[in-house]
């Protein structure tokens, strides 16, 4: 028995005149003009009870469709580390049907890295 795998085709992505990331192939942006880690957190973590639905679990599995940015992987994450309550263990699945190339990613996080200080400094 052979296995066949298709390859996964790129995000087609632009910029739309406010700046903001756009889906060529779907005509769609990556998150509201009120900024993306606010809309993650009202939509996907409110939206889904979180951070109080994994309260007093050993461990919490997330499923998502269409991994995008990742900024709903980002704002999961930060809400996870700051709950004093949270499972020991978070475990995340996400499918992504168009995957952002490598290209692409180099050149959005070159445009928000901040700009080099003297001294030592944390980013994250």
């Amino acid at each position: 028995m052979s296995v066949t795998y298709v390859p996964l085709v790129p995000a087609k992505v632009g910029v739309d005149v406010d700046g903001r990331l756009v889906s060529s192939a779907y005509g769609d942006v990556y998150h509201s003009p009120s900024g993306a880690l606010g809309q993650a957190e009202h939509v996907f973590l409110r939206g889904n009870g979180l951070p109080e639905r994994w309260r007093g679990r050993a461990s919490f599995t997330v499923c998502e469709t269409g991994f995008g940015l990742g900024l709903n992987f980002l704002a999961l994450w930060q809400a996870w580390r700051n709950d004093p309550q949270r499972p020991a263990a978070l475990h995340v699945v996400s499918m992504e049907a168009h995957p952002f190339s490598r290209d692409d990613v180099a050149a959005l996080l070159a445009r928000h890295a901040p700009d080099p200080l003297a001294g030592l400094g944390r980013a994250l």
